[in-house]
């Protein structure tokens, strides 16, 4: 086979037994290494994407396993509430004392017909309070959330006694006031927007119920 003569750079001479073979050869090396290098970067982008993955879903399962313990934990407090409850207008002389110190109770006690069917309605309504919390935080699905908003909410919302309990409980503010606006439409047979937010704009492991709600001041001084 013939090889081709290859030219010194610095002489127009032809260099003797010197071939373009060496040269290709050199070429291929090169280009070898440059591949062998690309395929090491992108190993090593493969394992760091791997790595940020596992890490993001055991961050997702440690954040379930804190909503879960919250949940079940607000759960047995609204058992041990509705237990408290059951027993309030049973304590010898608490409708005296009621009327003593917060007569506006007692009126709404006596216009819904004593305090079981009060107490009942406040259980109705600090359910339905769960629920729109339970939503927010992205927990409650499409079709469980049309069911209460539909079939529970709007139709305890139109009974005259509910509606009391509900207005005092504003009165009162022992409801969250997110829960109060989003629920009010309800009372004049409107619909109600979903609470639900957009992921990554609210923290999932932490109950909204439970964030302090800021102040007027705070909010001045901003």
């Amino acid at each position: 086979m013939l090889k081709v003569p290859c030219l010194n750079p610095l002489t127009p001479s032809v260099t003797a037994n010197h071939t373009c073979d060496g040269v290709a050869i050199e070429h291929a090396m090169v280009d070898y290494g440059i591949v062998l290098g690309l395929l090491g970067v992108a190993s090593g982008a493969a394992s760091l994407i791997y790595s940020r993955s596992q890490v993001v879903a055991a961050r997702r399962q440690a954040e379930q396993a804190t909503r879960a313990t919250l949940l079940e934990s607000n759960r047995e407090i609204s058992v041990r509430l509705q237990q408290i409850r059951a027993r309030f207008f049973k304590v010898p002389g608490i409708e005296e004392e009621l009327q003593n110190s917060r007569p506006e109770i007692k009126e709404v006690v006596d216009s819904v017909g004593g305090g079981d069917v009060y107490y009942f309605f406040r259980d109705v309504i600090d359910t339905f309070e769960d629920i729109f919390v339970l939503r927010r935080s992205r927990i409650v699905t499409d079709e469980h959330w049309r069911v209460w908003t539909g079939s529970q909410m709007a139709v305890y919302a139109g009974l005259p006694r509910f509606q009391l309990v509900f207005k005092l409980a504003k009165q009162e503010a022992f409801l969250d006031p997110e829960f109060v606006k989003f629920f009010e439409p309800l009372l004049e047979g409107r619909p109600v927007r979903d609470p639900r937010v957009p992921s990554g704009d609210t923290n999932s492991t932490r109950l909204p119920r439970l964030r302090k709600t800021r102040s007027k001041q705070e909010e001045v001084t901003d």
